[in-house]
């Protein structure tokens, strides 16, 4: 027999994936039953929507797993599994899962419904943690169908649900630079910061919307410019009333989410890295000098942020238009656009 029937995808390694808040939790489960089965949670449960990358980790775990000579394991989407079971039952045949350390179960829900599917998953999970063997399934959340999976694990005393999130800004970005990073392509950041700002975007919606701005200008022989991606895919920015900010606020910041490349929700948002950071440092800044805001009304307009924070940031910008010549030329664009568009 092969170690692993339905082979791992090299597409889907664990060296691959890109780590963020909304999927660490299912990481950490996967990467520590593919080192050490059966240890900590069995079986593990891996939830999430379509496009989260369910697929990813149950790839990357056999693939981890098989690096160790001396491992057996099992990938098999949930139907192929069931219809083999029913023949097998109904042939008096061995099941070959008994005869491996790791069993991995991708698409359960498919199988939601299903009287006997649900009987016999129990079994070959019973039996399977029973001699020490390590089990995972991953389910979609689509019409709670997750409920049929969770029903199957929490039998468990030492069952393990791990639920895959949206992402977020910061983390769509990081995944779109891994992305170009392994596909050995140069995109300008501007352009990923533009295509990371589509909020609830899945990790398949953002690969998609890369593949194509890539097709698109390969095939048109056109630059990768920040003005392409914006023409194939624009932001659906919310309206000044839903931001909680006057209108000229809110040009001042359509200005500058453009300039830099980042969503205006970022530019007001929680997150603190350093590409968010920059334009909305200058962003309060152009809002105090070409509308006289005080450091009250600036904050309240960016995520309600206090005085004192507002102060700061004021104070960093200032710095940064004399001592980094590429700042000080993108303020300036952003005002002269402003002074064109009135």
């Amino acid at each position: 027999d092969d170690a692993v029937t339905g082979s791992p995808s090299e597409r889907y390694l664990f060296t691959s994936y890109v780590v963020g808040a909304s999927n660490e939790s299912a990481y950490a489960a996967a990467s520590a039953a593919a080192v050490s089965p059966g240890q900590l949670y069995n079986p593990i449960l891996i939830v999430g929507g379509t496009g989260l990358g369910k697929t990813h980790l149950a790839h990357a775990l056999v693939a981890e797993a098989l690096l160790r000579p001396d491992r057996r394991a099992l990938l098999e989407r949930a139907d192929d599994l069931y219809r083999r079971i029913v023949d097998r039952v109904a042939k008096a045949a061995p099941e070959p899962a008994e005869t491996h350390d790791i069993i991995v179960i991708d698409d359960v829900h498919v199988l939601e419904g299903r009287a006997l599917a649900e009987e016999l998953l129990a079994e070959l999970i019973a039996g399977a943690t029973g001699r020490g063997a390590q089990v995972v399934l991953t389910s979609d959340t689509m019409r709670n169908t997750d409920a049929f999976a969770q029903r199957i694990v929490q039998r468990h005393r030492t069952a393990h649900i791990a639920a895959l999130g949206m992402p977020d800004w910061s983390h769509r970005l990081a995944i779109l630079e891994s992305k170009v990073r392994l596909g050995g392509r140069d995109v300008p950041a501007a352009v990923l910061h533009h295509l990371a700002g589509f909020d609830g975007d899945t990790v398949r919606a953002l690969e998609g919307r890369l593949i194509r701005l890539l097709a698109v200008a390969e095939l048109t022989r056109v630059s990768l410019t920040l003005q392409l991606a914006q023409q194939l895919d624009p932001h659906p920015d919310p309206a000044p009333a839903q931001l909680g900010v006057k209108p000229a606020i809110h040009t001042i910041q359509q200005a500058v989410a453009a300039e830099w490349g980042v969503p205006i929700s970022a530019l007001i948002g929680p997150s603190r890295v350093r590409t968010v950071n920059e334009p909305r440092r200058h962003c309060m800044l152009l809002c105090r000098d070409l509308l006289s805001l005080s450091l009250r009304e600036i904050g309240a307009a960016f995520g309600r942020r206090d005085a004192s924070t507002v102060k700061s940031a004021l104070a960093r910008a200032h710095e940064e238009l004399t001592s980094h010549p590429g700042i000080g030329e993108r303020a300036r664009r952003v005002r002269a656009h402003l002074a064109l568009s009135g």
